[in-house]
């Protein structure tokens, strides 16, 4: 069943993240699909630096990261850790490829932030089976 969740995942345009709020909770909030991927243990976001979910990521690193294939009836869903990249290589990249799409609105480089996310496992459900992977 492992095979069949990396053609699912990238299948999918919207990805949603958790993280923990200043006060305990979960939040999960709706984002565009990883802008790069390393396999299934490695996945970078983009989003503005004055986000609540970064300051999240920075004050408690625990993460999740889910996706959904509706017409397949699979969902997989990562466990691990998020961090702000500090990698320039990696920002630049990133910022030169995806900026005019995610950052049309104005935003500027200084706005601009890399979310590295680390997985440690995956849930994955598909045709009514549930499977755990350790990544």
């Amino acid at each position: 069943m492992k095979q069949h969740i990396e053609p699912m995942i990238s299948r999918q345009t919207i990805a949603y993240l958790s993280s923990v709020d200043a006060a305990g909770f979960p939040i999960t909030k709706a984002i565009s699909k990883p802008r790069k991927r390393d396999g299934l243990k490695v996945m970078y976001f983009t989003t503005k630096k004055p986000s609540t979910s970064v300051a999240d990521y920075e004050r408690n690193n625990k993460a999740s990261v889910f996706f959904a294939d509706e017409d397949r009836f699979q969902s997989a869903s990562f466990i691990g850790h998020m961090e702000v990249e500090t990698d320039a290589a990696i920002i630049d990249e990133l910022w030169a490829h995806e900026n005019a799409k995610v950052f049309s609105k104005g935003a500027t480089k200084d706005e601009y932030c890399v979310l590295k996310f680390v997985a440690d496992s995956v849930k994955f459900f598909s045709n009514y089976e549930t499977a755990v992977y350790e990544l």
